[in-house]
């Protein structure tokens, strides 16, 4: 019965161990951005058809206003299915990282905006509101853009891990190299 339970840890180890690797690594990063200019963008496009900057234009105003509202629903469920996906994200962080997680302030804040904005969002969309009602909680929803200061983290932690790992290579090549030159007997000036 020991050795299952020790098993099971061993593999849970494993398996966070697995996915920490998977989470830090620059590609998993990339992606993580290009999902967040994406809600950015869209995020930005519904302000914009809510301010009348992207006019959209029909035959009547009936029409006009129905494919207006049609545009802004399609936007906001691409925007909830966006933050949907940074829910799981945050979720997988605090499973593989644990406690470590919480240590992190903008981690922590981070998860806060994406789950306050993801229950506004899930409101927005399942609940009859009132436009002016929608407009408020809408800009609170603009909590999102914060994640351009997300997009900074994530690309200095790429740039962190990266730039010592290129130069510990560097560094044992030249080693290498050296002691290859100090075994054929040559020495280096």
């Amino acid at each position: 019965m020991e050795n299952n339970e020790e098993f099971r840890e061993g593999t849970e180890n494993g398996c966070k161990a697995k996915m920490r690797k998977v989470f830090h690594n620059p590609i998993t990063h990339l992606i993580i951005i290009a999902f967040i200019v994406l809600d950015i963008a869209i995020l930005l496009v519904v302000l914009l058809v809510d301010i009348n900057v992207i006019q959209v234009r029909a035959e009547t105003e009936e029409d006009e206003e129905h494919l207006r509202e049609e545009l802004e629903d399609g936007l906001h469920y691409a925007a909830l299915t966006i933050i949907s996906l940074f829910v799981v994200e945050v979720v997988i962080k605090i499973y593989i990282e644990g406690k470590h997680f919480f240590s992190d302030k903008w981690e922590v804040f981070d998860a806060i905006v994406i789950f306050v904005t993801f229950g506004l969002d899930l409101a927005l969309a399942f609940s009859p509101v009132s436009s002016a009602v929608r407009d408020s909680v809408a800009l609170l929803v603009f909590l999102r853009l914060w994640r351009v200061v997300k997009i900074m983290t994530e690309i200095q932690y790429c740039v962190r891990r990266e730039v010592p790992e290129a130069i510990d290579k560097e560094k044992l090549a030249q080693e290498k190299a050296d002691w290859l030159a100090r075994r054929q007997g040559h020495t280096k000036v």
